[in-house]
Order: structure tokens, then C-alpha cells, then sequence
């Protein structure tokens, strides 16, 4: 019967095993699919080139013939050719002469005599041959002296003018105050015509058409030829061992954009979709093999297993928008979910995660090479300066680090193919802005992953770690001895996550957490009892027992009323695994030596840790609390009490699943050891004063 039940339990772990590969499998190819499906299924051109380096391939000859494209430049500066040369439209409005003709009658009229009768109506027909001319008013966004033509439509007839036959307001009021000077009038009759506030009787009487300039603008851009000459087949494009200019940088562009614009046919595109799964396939599953070999507790937990994953999916799905939408690909903010990573798992994984999706997200980028080493560069900048983010400003202080390793990257590789930085050349730096601002968003995101998922940042551990937490102020005020005795282990725990690798933070708070199931029952643990009264004395050895273990499972149940998180709770239940309570399992067995024991009555539920720091708080609970009842602390005493608790537990297979090694647990008993003799240091004893006898007088 004993061998059916192993070979049922053996049989369940062998399923167990295949689902929870089948699984992984099953997230890796799917994901796959769905980035294979992201990317655009056009054949790559195979040759890799930048401006000012030397051609490593082959001759290569024009395999037929293409049309050379302008460049980004050209174009752009034929496009600001037209819109300098394109004559501002304007609508002759012919409503406005017989007003002011009107007036301008009612006026002359009062001085209007046969003697000057004639030269007034000379006057008269000029005012109309201006207004006939047309007076301009130019708007705010154009300039006069830039304008030498204007096209006028009168009728739905447009004809193009130039600007010194229209007239503006002050060129048509110094017209007719010279034209009045010039006829034969006396001095008064010319004061007279010019008194009659010219500057009233002028208005301009040419509307500005901003939407038809525009749309005449739009259609000429429209007409822009994007190439100019042609390369024939079979002509040289460039020689092996050649530089490649300016010029020959623009024949290879326009090779590569006329060999991309071919689909190629169906078969084609399979052998693309094929190339493209492989590749993705080999970028996840080294990611993956990092995870086996160096965290395999995040490799073979589902939900950690996933997330990780995914982040390859989302960022590739950002940079997807760079070529689907005609986004700059350098506003997307592809260190994102690698910062997130890094904040969530630690630099390695960040690290290997930024690898990865940098070489598949760089398959969207027209300059590979310089996009691969941007990434990569900045990611680690990033990694780097977060390692251990306990600090808000961390964040905004790693952004501009960020920020200026994209600007020398981008600034030396333009130095290299263009050989000069031009300020046009600069407005890259704009997206590039923009990418380093979109990751500050990874606060907000980070939150929502954390209640997504379940998951505890250092920024959220900083909150959780305060005395001032509902939780640790009552357990400070309930059960004080507990909470000093927790502070104690909290800074044996953090120094000694410091020396061996870890997240110090996360060993800090859950070690102030670990105990606090003791604020149930708080006089039935000796750190929380004076006076010598001590309530075990009247209970059965059990019955302690069972007090005692009680305090893990109600710090378990405290802990889910304050919706403390996952990964503090593991302090919790894990801190004495699935140790005894020796002192009453062993009193018990001497008082009734006959009595066959009931083991589970003097042993924790555990389970047994998992995480390293969970080991290490396990290690420095037992060890502070043995401490305490050393009657003589020096340094020999401490170092074999350390060594001896350590070592039982760790034959007693508390490590056992643990992600910490003999090198590790070597390193945290000196650490301990040497803390715990600054605690107890030895004191100089101070001489006492002695009284001199008084001599007799």
C-alpha cells in the first residue's frame, strides 16, 4: 500500500510537471504569435549601412532599375520653397468702393466750385483707380517685404499681381496726397482735399484667403516629385572597401526603400512570417534560459512566468505604433516596462528583459545599429541608477540621466555620418524628449500593476515600513517587547541582505512585520512579560504549544484585514517554517516519556521560505531571541551560538527550497556574529571612587 501511494504521488508530480511546462510552452508561442503578427511582413533589405563608414560588403550593382528618392531634406526644402514662393490669395471685395465714395463726395462737395470743379473729379476717379487697383492689408503671419506677388480673384477670375501694383493703406494715402499736390489748385482747395481725413477714406478692400493659400500650398506640395534621376541595371551602386557619402548613402536609401516596397508574393511573405517567429522565438527563449538558470523561482511561478513575458509583447506593441501610425520611433518610450521590471524584479532580469526587446524593437527602426546601441545604453543608465528606488526624486533624476545618454549616442553617431551637427539636425532630440517625459507615467502604471498582480515595489515597501503604520503603532503599543525584539531582527536582516545580494528593504519590513501575530496573546511570549509572571506555568505543555504557533496564523489573519501584501505575509508564515516549538515539545516528551506525541501539535504550519530574505529573517528571529538568554556575550559565545542555531536549521532542511546558498549562509553568520557583539559590547568598568580616612588631629 506504502509503494501504490508513492507511486500515485510520483505520478501526480510527473503530471504536475508536464502542465506546468505545457504551460510556459504555451505563453511563449502565443506571445510569439502575436508579436510575429506586429511586425510588418516585408523582406528586410540585408545590408547594413551608415553615413561615413566604409561599404564591408560586396560591389554591389543595381539589380534593376530604380528611381533615386530625395531625401527627408531635399523634400522638406522644396516644400519650404513653395510655401515662400506661393503668392498669398486674396478676394477683391468690391462692396467697399461705394461706401466710401460716398463719403468721400458728401466731402469734396462743400468746396466743390465751377473753377475747381474739374481737378476735384480728377481727384475723385484716382480715389476709385486706387480702390479699383485694390488696397491690401497684410496679415499678421505674412510680410511685406517677403510677398512679390499676390494672386486676387475678382469675378471667380484669379490673376497674380505684383505687390507694388496693389497698393496698401499707406502707400494709397501718400498716392493721392501727391496727386493732389500736383494739380493746379491753390494752396487752400489743396489743404481742403487733403483735410478730408484721408486715413478714414482708405480701407483696404482685399480680403486674405488663408484657406485657399493653404490649400493651393497643399497642392503643389502634392506635385513634389519624391524621386529625381534613375539608376539603370547593372550600374555600380557602390565598391567594397568605399565610403559612403552623402551621395552614396542616398543611392543605397533609395535601393533599399524600391526593395522594400516589393511584398514579393504569398511564399514570400510565409518565409518572412517563418524568419520572424524564429527570431522572436530565440530573443524570449534566452530570456527565458536566464530565468531557469539564475531565478528559477520567478521561471517556475505562472503568474511571474507571464507577467515577464508579456513585457516583450507590450513594448513591441508601442513600437508597432511607430510604423503603423508614422510615428517618430524615438518617442517611444521602449525603457518602460524594462524600468518597471527592474523596480518589481531587480537588475538582471531588467537587464536581460531591455536585451531582448531591444533587438526585436529595433527591427522597426530604420538605423538599427544606432537604435540597438540608444536602447541598450540608456536601459542600463536606467537599471543602474534604480537599482534600489526608495526615493521618488531617484526616478526624475534617472530620467535626465537617461535623456543626455540618448542625446551623446544620437549626437556622436550624427557626428560620424554627417560629420557635423546642423540644427536641423537636432529635432530628433524633440522625440526624443517626448520618450524620456512618457516614462515618468511609470509611477501610475507601476500602481496599477502592483494591485494587478499582486505585486510590492521598494516604493510601496518605504510606505509599509514606517512606525507610524496602523499595524506597527499597535503592535508597539499591545506587545512592546515584540516590536523592539522586531527591530533587532529588521537590522541584523537588512545588513545582512546587504552583504550576500537581495532587496534589503524587503528583509526590513518583513522582519518588522514577522511577529505580528503576537499582539493576540502578547504576555504568552517572554520578550512581553515582567515582573516574572509567566501564564505557561499554569497551562499544559500542548496547550503553550498551540498558543505559541497560534501567533503565525493570526498575524496571517491581521495582515489580510490591512491587506498588507504577498510578498510581507511570506515573512509572516514563513519565519519558523515548519520548525517544533522545541522547548514544549521536549519538556512534554520528558514529562510523559510512555505517551506517543502528537507532532503536529508542537509544529508551525509553515511552509518552509522560499525567498532569500524570507531565510535570512527566519535565521536572525531565531538567533536575536537566543541572544537575549546568553548570560556571558562575547565574542566567542555569540559566534558559537550563531553557528549552532544556523546549522541546526539548516539540518533540519529549513533551506532547503530556499534561493540561497552555503557561500551566502557563511557570509550571514559573520555578519551576525559581528552585529550582535556591537550590541553587546563589552563595557569598561569605571573605577570607584574610594574615601580617603581622615587623618587624626
Amino acid at each position: 500500500m506504502s509503494n501504490e501511494k508513492k507511486h500515485i504521488s510520483r505520478t501526480k508530480k510527473i503530471r504536475h510537471r508536464r502542465l506546468q511546462y505545457s504551460f510556459r510552452i504555451s505563453v511563449l508561442f502565443v506571445i510569439c504569435g502575436l508579436i510575429v503578427f506586429l511586425f510588418p511582413k516585408i523582406e528586410n533589405f540585408k545590408y547594413s549601412f551608415q553615413k561615413g563608414m566604409l561599404w564591408k560588403y560586396e560591389t554591389l550593382n543595381a539589380p534593376f532599375d530604380f528611381p533615386i528618392h530625395k531625401t527627408v531634406e531635399e523634400l522638406k526644402e522644396e516644400v519650404e520653397h513653395i510655401r515662400r514662393e506661393q503668392p498669398p490669395i486674396f478676394v477683391f471685395n468690391a462692396n467697399v468702393l461705394p461706401g466710401q465714395l460716398k463719403q468721400l463726395n458728401e466731402r469734396v462737395n462743400r468746396f466743390r466750385t465751377g473753377k475747381n470743379e474739374a481737378q476735384i473729379n480728377q481727384f475723385v476717379e484716382k480715389f476709385k483707380e486706387i480702390y479699383e487697383k485694390g488696397i491690401i492689408l497684410m496679415p499678421t503671419q505674412l510680410s511685406e517685404k517677403e510677398v512679390k506677388s499676390v494672386l486676387i480673384i475678382r469675378d471667380n477670375i484669379a490673376r497674380e499681381e505684383k505687390m507694388e501694383d496693389v497698393y496698401t493703406l499707406k502707400k494709397a494715402y501718400s498716392t493721392l496726397t501727391d496727386f493732389v499736390n500736383s494739380l493746379a489748385l491753390g494752396k487752400s482747395t489743396k489743404e481742403n482735399l487733403t483735410g478730408v481725413n484721408l486715413n478714414d477714406m482708405l480701407k483696404s478692400n482685399l480680403d486674405y484667403d488663408a484657406s485657399r493659400t493653404e490649400a493651393a500650398i497643399e497642392n503643389s506640395v502634392k506635385k513634389i516629385s519624391p524621386t529625381q534621376g534613375m539608376v539603370r541595371q547593372g550600374e555600380q551602386i557602390i565598391a567594397n572597401g568605399e565610403l559612403v557619402t552623402a551621395e552614396k548613402y542616398k543611392l543605397l536609401n533609395s535601393f533599399r526603400i524600391e526593395h522594400e516596397q516589393d511584398l514579393g508574393s504569398t511564399s514570400d511573405k510565409v518565409k518572412i512570417t517563418i524568419a520572424q517567429t524564429i527570431l522572436t522565438l530565440i530573443a524570449m527563449m534566452s530570456f527565458s534560459l536566464f530565468l531557469y538558470y539564475t531565478r528559477k523561482r520567478l521561471f517556475y511561478n505562472n503568474k511571474d512566468f507571464f507577467f515577464l513575458h508579456s513585457m516583450f509583447l507590450l513594448t513591441v506593441a508601442l513600437a508597432s505604433l511607430s510604423y503603423y501610425q508614422h510615428w517618430n520611433i524615438f518617442a517611444i518610450p521602449v525603457l518602460f516596462f524594462p524600468i518597471i521590471v527592474n523596480i518589481l524584479f531587480g537588475s538582471r532580469a531588467a537587464l536581460y528583459l531591455l536585451l531582448g526587446i531591444s533587438l526585436l524593437v529595433s527591427y522597426y527602426a530604420p538605423n538599427n545599429y544606432m537604435y540597438v546601441f540608444m536602447q541598450i545604453s540608456g536601459g542600463i543608465v536606467a537599471i543602474f541608477s534604480l537599482s534600489h528606488l526608495q526615493r521618488r526624486s531617484q526616478l526624475f533624476i534617472a530620467l535626465g540621466a537617461i535623456f543626455l545618454t540618448y542625446t551623446l549616442v544620437y549626437g556622436a553617431f550624427t557626428l560620424i555620418q554627417e560629420g557635423t551637427l546642423r540644427t536641423q539636425q537636432l529635432f530628433p532630440l524633440v522625440f526624443l524628449m517626448i520618450n524620456t517625459l512618457l516614462l515618468s507615467l511609470v509611477y501610475p502604471v507601476l500602481y496599477l500593476v502592483e494591485r494587478l498582480f499582486g505585486y510590492t515595489s521598494e516604493i510601496s515597501l518605504l510606505e509599509f515600513s514606517n512606525p507610524n503604520h496602523p499595524v506597527l503603532r499597535q503592535l508597539t503599543k499591545k506587545a512592546p517587547g515584540t516590536f523592539q525584539h522586531s527591530l533587532m531582527v529588521a537590522n541584523l536582516a537588512e545588513e545582512a541582505i546587504y552583504h550576500i545580494g537581495g532587496s534589503p528593504l524587503l528583509a526590513r519590513t518583513g522582519a518588522l512585520y514577522h511577529d505580528i501575530g503576537k499582539m493576540y496573546s502578547p504576555l504568552m511570549f517572554i520578550e512581553n512579560q515582567t515582573g516574572g509572571l509567566n501564564p505557561h506555568g499554569n497551562l499544559d505543555f500542548d496547550e503553550s504549544a498551540r498558543l505559541i504557533i497560534e501567533h503565525v496564523t493570526k498575524g496571517v489573519e491581521l495582515a489580510n484585514k490591512y491587506k498588507l501584501p504577498e510578498s510581507i505575509i511570506d515573512f509572516i508564515r514563513t519565519h519558523h517554517g515548519k520548525s517544533k516549538v522545541k522547548y514544549f515539545y521536549y519538556s512534554y516528551k520528558n514529562k510523559y516519556p510512555d505517551n506517543e506525541v502528537d507532532e503536529a501539535a508542537f509544529t508551525y504550519p509553515g511552509p518552509d521560505p522560499v525567498k532569500k530574505e524570507c531565510a535570512v529573517v527566519m535565521m536572525a528571529d531565531s538567533v536575536e531571541a537566543a541572544s537575549r538568554s546568553l548570560e556571558i556575550k562575547n565574542e566567542e559565545n555569540l559566534s558559537k551560538l550563531v553557528s549552532d542555531i544556523i546549522d541546526t536549521q539548516l539540518r533540519e532542511g529549513r533551506f532547503a527550497n530556499a534561493d540561497i546558498t552555503f557561500q551566502d549562509i557563511k557570509h550571514v553568520k559573520l555578519v551576525f556574529t559581528e552585529m550582535l557583539v556591537n550590541v553587546y559590547h563589552a563595557r569598561i568598568a569605571y573605577p570607584k571612587l574610594q574615601q580617603k580616612s581622615q587623618p587624626n588631629t
